[in-house]
């Protein structure tokens, strides 16, 4: 027989298990930071306490670490949408990454690359749109997109100009 003690200790279990498994959906997915999968946790009205221990299992598996998930989403959005660390910062931060860790993870993954050549390059994929603008409307649209990126103003400013300056080599068919 099992006593009103045990059962009690049987259905927080059983509830640890039901939230593991919705942490499991959601990092099947996508790797998530610790922070996302506590909001969608909470917002599938689990107690405090049998989240805390689905999360604590998740981080004991080595499911759940936010330094190797900043790590992963920054090398992802610099190959795919590719940004300048403030973007990047903005990113983190929305993700529930600790702004200790952001700055330490951004400190060794963009340590050796040139945003201003970064910024370039993202330019130089959208050199069609500005071609035929005058000098100002190119120039402030790709001022615009970078800093919507989160590359910083001096940053922007010299990659626009030098794409500027490219264009005018290369002619408006290019």
């Amino acid at each position: 027989l099992i006593d009103a003690q045990s059962d009690r200790l049987f259905s927080r279990d059983a509830d640890v298990e039901r939230a593991k498994n919705a942490a499991f959906r959601l990092l099947a997915a996508r790797s998530r930071s610790r922070n996302e999968i506590l909001r969608r946790l909470r917002g599938e009205d689990f107690s405090g306490e049998t989240i805390q221990e689905a999360i604590e299992a998740l981080e004991r598996l080595g499911m759940l670490d936010d330094r190797a998930f900043a790590r992963q989403w920054t090398a992802h959005r610099i190959e795919a949408r590719p940004a300048g660390r403030m973007g990047l910062e903005r990113e983190l931060r929305e993700k529930g990454v600790h702004p200790d860790l952001v700055a330490e993870v951004l400190d060794e993954m963009l340590a050796d690359r040139d945003p201003e050549q970064e910024a370039l390059a993202l330019l130089r994929t959208r050199a069609a749109r500005y071609r035929n603008l005058e000098r100002d409307r190119a120039v402030g649209r790709m001022y615009g997109l970078l800093g919507r990126r989160g590359f910083g103003a001096e940053v922007a400013r010299a990659a626009a100009l030098s794409m500027w300056r490219e264009i005018e080599r290369n002619g408006p068919d290019a």
